[in-house]
């Protein structure tokens, strides 16, 4: 029987296909980058995922894929992108691998898993505020739900999810910049959310008060918000 590596390689091109085969559903990659440009370099990517999963398979070394996925989110998230995004395009994989029958229980599988953890920060405030997501979480959902419609809380977790991520993402690299250009551009796309009457601004005001005892440097950056928002921070 053909070495596993072997295996997974040789349905390289339906594996990254399949992994990112639901990614473009979300609004986001379109308006971020235009649809032709995120497919071109997303459907790039999941490629390069697959072929560092086989190099890892190959090696018996899951630490080649855990270090890519680190390396690669440093690149990606000087780019607009944030943690969760990768880690989505790792849990697509992870789906596509199980319906080619690389099940939870294979080495396929639990190697992508472990590159999924190896996105989870260790120290410093990005630890501080990723460990205690869950809570933080349901406190801004808590906090904002009420005003929506029913059945809208999924994708408001997801929200607070998202913006928990790309504020992580820039106390772990210590780029204030980052955090305050990811709020500029996202105030535009923000109604593509479907997530009226609620505003950004207001989603980020229950985040502060979520993370009130929480790191200073990530009630800091949340105190950051573009002054052009005052008009409709009402």
């Amino acid at each position: 029987m053909p070495h596993v590596s072997l295996q997974v390689e040789a349905r390289t091109t339906p594996l990254a296909s399949a992994s990112v085969r639901a990614l473009y559903e979300d609004p986001f990659w379109a308006a971020r980058y235009g649809i032709q440009r995120a497919r071109r370099f997303g459907d790039e990517d999941a490629v390069f995922h697959v072929r560092y999963l086989v190099q890892a398979l190959d090696a018996a070394r899951p630490a080649i894929l855990e270090d890519y996925a680190r390396w690669l989110r440093t690149l990606l998230v000087t780019r607009g992108m944030c943690s969760v995004h990768l880690d989505q395009h790792f849990e697509g994989l992870a789906r596509a691998l199980q319906a080619e029958g690389f099940g939870p229980d294979s080495l396929p599988h639990s190697y992508v898993q472990s590159a999924r953890q190896a996105l989870r920060y260790k120290e410093g405030p990005a630890h501080a505020v990723a460990s205690d997501a869950a809570a933080i979480i349901s406190a801004v959902v808590r906090r904002t739900e009420g005003p929506l419609p029913a059945g809208s809380r999924p994708r408001l977790e997801q929200e607070v999810r998202l913006q928990l991520s790309y504020l992580s993402d820039a106390l772990a690299l210590g780029r204030d910049d980052l955090w305050s250009a990811h709020l500029q551009w996202y105030a535009g796309f923000w109604p593509q959310r479907g997530l009226s009457p609620l505003t950004l601004p207001h989603l980020l005001d229950a985040l502060r008060a979520a993370l009130e005892d929480g790191p200073p440097e990530a009630l800091t950056l949340l105190a950051r918000m573009p002054d052009s928002w005052e008009e409709t921070h009402s």
